[in-house]
């Protein structure tokens, strides 16, 4: 393949960011530019792309939905007839509508679903739930949904997709405004600042976080090297309990439809 790929994708802690990555290495493509919407910044930017290019688009899961912050800045990537990969990264718990409602969004403006695919990443919540994934499996599993999809580009007349999903979408949970703590082990690095993707952390205080911004993608508790932020918030801690019990035993595989 050696059309112009671009690379589009949310990734507060880099799972969604591996599997986009597996997927473009599969499909064999050299020529590959990205788009790395967990920077506030290129999220009010828009962007348009020719018949003649290919995006692979990713997002993590919310409750069953794309994240709905997200929306406003999807609907800044305009195509034209251009052809899209779409990826939905999940908890182990269930990608529900998200994909089909990634796939519409696209499709409304002016992109042609080539392929989409569910996958598997920690969940934000804990590492008792598929903790380290996407593992070797997984990124196996991506390098082989794109090596299938760069089959199907060789192909003179090329079929839509149909994925799984309902509409209308399951409707959104409104969220519990929380934020996590911080304890006395902070050493103001500023890497949670650095990387928190709805700039909800202070950079003068990193133990300030507007909970009204956070969107718990956990981001500042995974990368502090002082393992200084934690959530203990009550519905934090009630959802995480009852993902532990029922989501931490089985494994969820990956499923794509080309």
């Amino acid at each position: 393949m050696d059309r112009k790929l671009t690379i589009i994708y949310f990734s507060p802690t880099d799972t969604t960011k591996k599997i986009v990555n597996a997927i473009a290495k599969g499909m064999g493509n050299n020529c590959v530019q990205t788009v790395n919407l967990t920077d506030p910044k290129a999220r009010s930017l828009n962007y348009s792309f020719k018949k003649d290019e290919v995006i692979i688009v990713g997002v993590p899961v919310y409750g069953g939905r794309i994240p709905g912050f997200l929306t406003p800045a999807l609907n800044n990537i305009k195509g034209e007839g251009t052809q899209a990969v779409f990826a939905a990264v999940y908890g182990n718990r269930a990608y529900e509508d998200a994909l089909l409602e990634l796939k519409n969004t696209f499709e409304e403006n002016g992109f042609v679903g080539l392929a989409a695919g569910a996958f598997i990443g920690e969940h934000s919540n804990t590492e008792k739930v598929a903790g380290g994934r996407p593992d070797a499996q997984d990124i196996e599993a991506a390098e082989g949904f794109g090596r299938e999809i760069a089959e199907k580009m060789k192909k003179k007349s090329i079929s839509g997709i149909t994925v799984k999903g309902d509409y209308p979408y399951k409707e959104r949970k409104p969220a519990v405004p929380m934020a996590p703590d911080t304890s006395e082990s902070c050493i103001q690095c500023g890497i949670c600042a650095k990387y928190c993707p709805m700039e909800a952390i202070s950079f003068s205080d990193a133990k300030i976080t507007d909970p009204l911004k956070c969107i718990r993608c956990s981001s500042c508790v995974k990368r502090c090297p002082q393992k200084a932020k934690t959530f203990h918030h009550e519905a934090f801690n009630k959802i995480t309990e009852w993902l532990i019990e029922n989501y931490s035993k089985d494994r969820c595989e990956p499923e794509w439809f080309i």
